[in-house]
């Protein structure tokens, strides 16, 4: 296992996908027309009140592996910041036939990048 990544270590590592997830869940809680119209989707009510929720659903998954006290948490918290992109790109792809192709791409590559960090972060040593 690695102890850096890029020179960064585990801890640093883990910081930053934790403050990138808190970014992002409070872009996308408190201006959502800028996250859509970063992944191409139209700024319908409807759509806004979405990525309200998946800012939500970053912000507290950011919180739990920012305030993780134990490795086991810090771990376990990590797993749920990749399974939960993981199921993104699942979806993703399942609603790719009527979400436009530019919009798939950004939304499975930024969750397919950000499991893979997590994961890979996850894999390094103290």
């Amino acid at each position: 296992m690695a102890t850096t990544i890029a020179g960064i270590r585990r801890q640093t590592a883990v910081r930053a996908l934790g403050a990138s997830g808190l970014a992002f869940g409070a872009v996308s809680v408190l201006a959502p027309r800028l996250v859509a119209a970063g992944y191409g989707v139209p700024p319908t009510p409807q759509g806004l009140q979405l990525q309200r929720l998946f800012g939500s659903r970053a912000l507290a998954l950011s919180v739990s592996t920012l305030t993780a006290r134990t490795r086991e948490e810090v771990d376990r918290g990590l797993l749920l910041l990749a399974a939960a992109n993981v199921l993104d790109v699942l979806t993703a792809l399942g609603a790719a036939r009527g979400s436009g192709r530019a919009t798939t791409v950004r939304a499975v590559t930024s969750s397919a990048v950000y499991a893979a960090a997590a994961l890979a972060v996850r894999g390094m040593q103290d």
